[in-house]
């Protein structure tokens, strides 16, 4: 199982073990991981476990998230990396995830260009990377994008270039689309009701995506379509 090992000097404080889809980080004494430092927001971060990947979410802290030393919003983690919170430094650990393929998992995520940032529902997708990306010849990563077809943002096209794009309303309805060599998948995030494909909920379980399939999450609509 995953864990998280907080250290403070170069002592470790505490190790907390990554046994549930959302866990949350701050000062505040309801987070999962309480870390005592005026420089930490009462709820600064949260990490999301979405199929065998966990995602770290800045929660619009006042000092921000760092990981390896660069600020980040939100990015996949690597077994390894270093967040710092204040004085602390809270270092992921998931040996298990090393040895998977992780090619380009270092890209964040991302908001869409400024004319989409603040619609409601909206789609974000990834921005250029800001660290090194494992890359190989040897392994072909499938191409396709998604069409907004109903509300905010219809009309729009989002290229599905990169390792994972969010899709629907934070703290209502949350999903990820995410590419791996075999393909594309649509995996639940958060909310009381799963995302559905062609009117079907997808399940807790990441779901293969089809060429022209219709996604619905929050109040997007989306065509899903792979070249």
């Amino acid at each position: 199982m995953a864990k998280l090992v907080l250290s403070s000097g170069g002592s470790v404080v505490h190790q907390y073990f990554i046994d549930k889809e959302r866990f949350t980080i701050g000062r505040e004494a309801h987070n999962d991981v309480v870390i005592e430092d005026p420089a930490v927001s009462r709820d600064h971060a949260v990490i999301i476990t979405v199929g065998n990947d966990r995602i770290v979410e800045d929660l619009d802290s006042g000092n921000g998230t760092f990981i390896n030393g660069t600020r980040v919003s939100r990015q996949i983690l690597q077994h390894g990396d270093v967040m710092r919170f204040g004085h602390y430094h809270l270092r992921y650990v998931n040996p298990k995830g090393s040895t998977e393929i992780n090619l380009e998992q270092t890209m964040l995520i991302a908001s869409l260009p400024k004319e989409l940032r603040e619609l409601r529902g909206g789609v974000s997708a990834p921005e250029e990377t800001a660290g090194p990306v494992a890359r190989t010849g040897k392994v072909h990563f499938p191409s396709g994008r998604v069409k907004i077809i109903g509300g905010p943002g219809a009309g729009v096209s989002v290229e599905l270039d990169r390792v994972v794009a969010t899709f629907g309303t934070p703290g209502e309805q949350l999903a990820v689309i995410t590419r791996r060599p075999h393909g594309y998948f649509l995996s639940h995030v958060e909310g009381r009701h799963y995302p559905r494909v062609n009117k079907q909920p997808i399940g807790a379980e990441p779901h293969a995506l089809r060429s022209h399939d219709v996604i619905e999450v929050a109040d997007v609509r989306l065509e899903f379509l792979q070249d």
